[in-house]
């Protein structure tokens, strides 16, 4: 369908759906944001590089990452391969956020 004959419902719809696109930029951002002593990049090992620790992950990033997409992790989740580096991280919430479309 042709943008121009979209409803007004399903034009909120796409713009919500394209607000909540995330970005490996996005994330590493957030990490500059609660820890910005730490060098990320896409391929960072998180937790190897002294960066981050679990604190961070469960008390800033992850409420954080919930608010901005709309998303709850849940604790069956919560596994180190989703964690371990920024492009992990973006891959897990990519699945996230495709569930809520």
């Amino acid at each position: 369908m042709e943008r121009h004959n979209e409803t007004m419902e399903e034009q909120m719809e796409r713009m919500d759906s394209e607000m909540k696109q995330v970005q490996l930029e996005d994330i590493i951002n957030l990490f500059k944001e609660v820890q910005p002593l730490g060098n990320y990049e896409e391929d960072t090992l998180l937790y190897e590089s002294g960066y981050v620790d679990s604190l961070t992950i469960f008390g800033r990033v992850l409420p954080e990452l919930e608010k901005r997409y709309g998303i709850k992790v849940e604790p069956p989740e919560l596994i180190p391969e989703h964690f371990e580096t920024p492009a992990a991280i973006l891959k897990y919430l990519k699945g996230k956020v495709a569930q809520l479309v």
